[in-house]
């Protein structure tokens, strides 16, 4: 009798809670109140306003920015059913899991500190602001885009593989600089707001924990196969 080939090794996800989530967590929201102490209702310092003018005053070429919007909304409100629901489509569930509790509740997060902290947008602080599309209204500190799409590129990362990593990343970060780029933030509103989703992402963690190597299940040992007999 000949031995069936033993079956290939199922594998499952086990998901845990890391202590680096809770310096991640701490360190988001220290960059917060620190770019918070930062910020004034009335005027804008000359560092910030140095790298807001480096920032705004890049000369790219117009047909960029058809590009440039479609990009900054990965930090949309929009953007976090769409791709929650992109992982649900992959079977993804805890990921969109993350992305939903993540991205939706720092988006409000980020609406209540701006009522707190009362900064205007540059166009209300400074003269001669680029301003590409239309004008960004309300207020300013902090960037929900930047909070949105650091937020769900922070959960997804561990996710994805390292490639896939480095891309939400990237697209996270061009959100964030691209804020400032259109004339709709300032640079301590879009740190500040990368430290309130990246703290987001932390919490989520800390509370779901994050998949890790997958631990290979037994399987049953493999069964001789019966030979017919001659003849």
């Amino acid at each position: 009798m000949s031995a069936t080939p033993a079956a290939e090794p199922r594998r499952r996800v086990v998901y845990t809670r890391r202590w680096s989530d809770l310096i991640r967590l701490g360190g988001g929201i220290a960059v917060l109140l620190l770019a918070s102490a930062g910020v004034h209702s009335d005027r804008v310092d000359g560092p910030e306003r140095a790298v807001f003018r480096a920032v705004n005053d890049l000369p790219l070429p117009g047909w960029l920015y058809p590009a440039i919007w479609l990009l900054m909304q990965g930090g949309n409100i929009g953007a976090v059913p769409a791709v929650a629901l992109l992982a649900v489509a992959t079977r993804r569930l805890r990921m969109a899991l993350d992305m939903a509790l993540a991205g939706g509740a720092i988006y409000l997060v980020a609406k209540l500190v701006k009522e707190v902290i009362q900064r205007g947008r540059p166009q209300t602080l400074l003269d001669d602001v680029h301003i590409l599309g239309e004008a960004a209204r309300g207020l300013g500190f902090v960037s929900g885009h930047s909070a949105v799409a650091i937020a769900l590129a922070a959960v997804a990362a561990p996710y994805l593989p390292r490639w896939g990593g480095r891309l939400v990343w990237s697209l996270a970060v061009t959100v964030v600089v691209a804020r400032v780029y259109v004339g709709a933030h300032l640079p301590l509103d879009v740190i500040g707001g990368a430290a309130l989703g990246y703290a987001a992402a932390a919490l989520v963690h800390l509370a779901l924990g994050v998949p890790t190597e997958a631990e290979a299940e037994p399987q049953p040992a493999a069964q001789p196969r019966p030979q017919p007999e001659p003849g």
